[in-house]
């Protein structure tokens, strides 16, 4: 499995990574830009992220935004159809916030601060086997 980072919290950051390194290889943003550049060049390369983790509150280009934009990109230039899988996180517990990721197509949503078990049940439940180093 292939999938992208994207958290600006160091301390998040590094909880993300120690859950989810030994599934497969990975990439860090640190900032909204930077984690759709990384999705577009992922693409471009003809290697593309199966699952994005994407923290909606980011500095540059907020996560909702970043969402927006790559499935605008998607709908432009995917010709299977097959758009990435993207997690929504943050630690605003207001229903507009969850609602409005819905709404921007995101898969699933998982609240801060990031655990474990919750986050390899989102996993299970979009497919993937969580195997040791897929």
């Amino acid at each position: 499995m292939r999938y992208l980072i994207a958290e600006d919290n160091k301390q998040d950051r590094g909880l993300l990574e120690k859950i989810l390194s030994g599934y497969g290889e990975y990439d860090v943003a640190g900032n909204g830009q930077q984690a759709f550049q990384m999705f577009e060049t992922a693409h471009q390369e003809g290697n593309p992220y199966e699952l994005i983790f994407l923290d909606i509150m980011m500095p540059e280009i907020e996560g909702d935004q970043v969402l927006v934009m790559i499935r605008e990109w998607e709908k432009i230039n995917l010709k299977d159809n097959k758009p990435v899988r993207v997690v929504m996180a943050t630690s605003k517990t207001d229903a507009e916030t969850i609602f409005a990721s819905y709404d921007q197509n995101c898969q699933h949503f998982i609240m801060k601060p990031y655990v474990k078990f919750d986050i390899e049940e989102v996993m299970k439940k979009m497919g993937f086997k969580l195997s040791e180093k897929q």
